[in-house]
C-alpha cells in the first residue's frame, strides 16, 4: 500500500459505520457524528411543546383490534403494546411471533404489564368507553352524509342495471312456439304492462306558492321518473317551467331532494323500502339561491 496514503485509510480502511467512503478519524463515530452540530437546549424549563391528538393516536391503538389499548401488556423483545386479551389469545391460538414486528414470543412470560401505559392513555383520553362511542357516531354520520351525496350515481347505476335486466326478458320467441293470446295494444308493441304503484304526492310543509292537489292518492306505473311527475304536477297546478319543481322524500326525518331520472320502482326499493309504510313524495318550488 502507498505510503502517501492517510494513517486512518492504512490502518483501519473506511470507517464501516458509515455508507460512505470516509475515513476514521475517531472510531465508532461517523463524520456525521463528529462535525454535526449539538440540538440546542431549550432555555425555558417549563415550556410546553403541543402536538395534535392525530399525531398520536396511532400509538394508542392496538394493532390486533384496530381500538384503544385496554390493559396494556408489553412484548419484551421488541417493546410493542397490546390489549390484554388481544396478545393472549395471539400466543394462545397464532404463531406466537409479535403481530407487528414478527418477533418470536415464547410463552406469556414474554409479555409484561405496562401500568404507566394505561395511566398515560387515561390522562390523555379520560374515559376510553366514551372516546370510542363517539368516534363510532362520528364515522356513522359521516358515513350517512357520504351515502346521500351518492345516491344519484347509485341510483342512475341501478336504474341502469334494472333495464338492461329488462330487456334481457323481452326476447323474441318464434311464431310456432307462441301460443294464442287475446288482442292488447302493449302485446302488439312488443311491450309488458308495468305493474303499478300507489303512493303520495303531497305538498312541501314550508310551501305557499303552488296549491295542494285535490288528490293527493295516487296510482300509476312504477316505471315513471320523477322527471315525468314534475311535468304531470305542473300540469296540474297550471305553473311553468317543470323544471323548477322539486320532489323530495324523507329519509331519517331529513328531506333529500330525489333526481330526475330515479323511477318510482326505485324510490320504492331503495329509499322507503319499508312494505308497512306508504310512499310519500313532497313537492316545491326551487329554491332561490341567495
Amino acid at each position: 500500500m502507498s505510503s502517501n496514503q492517510p494513517p486512518s485509510i492504512t490502518k483501519f480502511g473506511f470507517n464501516p459505520k458509515s455508507k460512505w467512503e470516509e475515513f476514521i478519524q475517531i472510531p465508532d463515530l461517523t463524520l456525521f457524528d463528529i462535525y454535526r452540530e449539538p440540538r440546542t437546549e431549550t432555555a425555558d424549563p417549563s415550556e410546553r411543546v403541543q402536538l395534535p391528538l392525530n399525531m398520536l393516536s396511532s400509538e394508542f391503538h392496538c394493532a390486533v383490534c384496530l381500538g384503544y389499548i385496554k390493559n396494556a401488556r408489553c412484548v419484551k423483545e421488541c417493546l410493542h403494546r397490546f390489549c390484554d386479551e388481544c396478545i393472549d389469545r395471539c400466543i394462545r391460538i397464532g404463531k406466537k411471533e409479535c403481530p407487528t414486528c414478527r418477533v418470536h414470543i415464547p410463552s406469556k412470560r414474554s409479555v409484561r404489564p405496562d401500568p404507566a401505559f394505561d395511566k398515560l392513555l387515561q390522562s390523555i383520553y379520560g374515559d376510553v368507553e366514551k372516546v370510542e362511542k363517539y368516534e363510532e357516531e362520528k364515522t356513522l354520520r359521516l358515513n350517512k352524509e357520504k351515502n346521500m351525496n351518492n345516491f344519484t350515481d347509485q341510483s342512475r347505476k341501478l336504474g341502469i342495471r334494472q333495464q338492461s335486466k329488462q330487456r334481457k326478458k323481452h326476447v323474441n320467441v318464434p311464431s310456432s312456439e307462441t301460443p294464442s293470446l287475446p288482442y292488447s295494444p302493449s302485446r302488439v308493441l312488443g311491450l309488458e304492462e308495468s305493474p303499478l304503484i300507489e303512493f303520495v304526492l303531497r305538498r312541501y310543509p314550508q310551501e305557499s306558492k303552488v296549491d295542494r292537489l285535490i288528490k293527493e292518492h295516487i296510482r300509476t306505473s312504477r316505471e315513471i321518473t320523477v322527471e315525468a311527475l314534475k311535468i304531470f304536477l305542473a300540469k296540474k297546478l297550471s305553473f311553468s317551467p317543470p323544471s323548477h319543481l322539486q320532489i323530495l322524500t324523507v329519509v331519517d326525518e331529513n328531506y333529500i331532494v330525489l333526481p330526475d331520472d330515479i323511477t318510482l320502482a326505485l324510490i320504492r326499493r331503495d329509499i322507503c323500502d319499508d312494505p308497512t309504510k306508504e310512499v310519500v313524495l313532497h313537492y316545491r318550488i326551487l329554491p332561490l339561491k341567495r
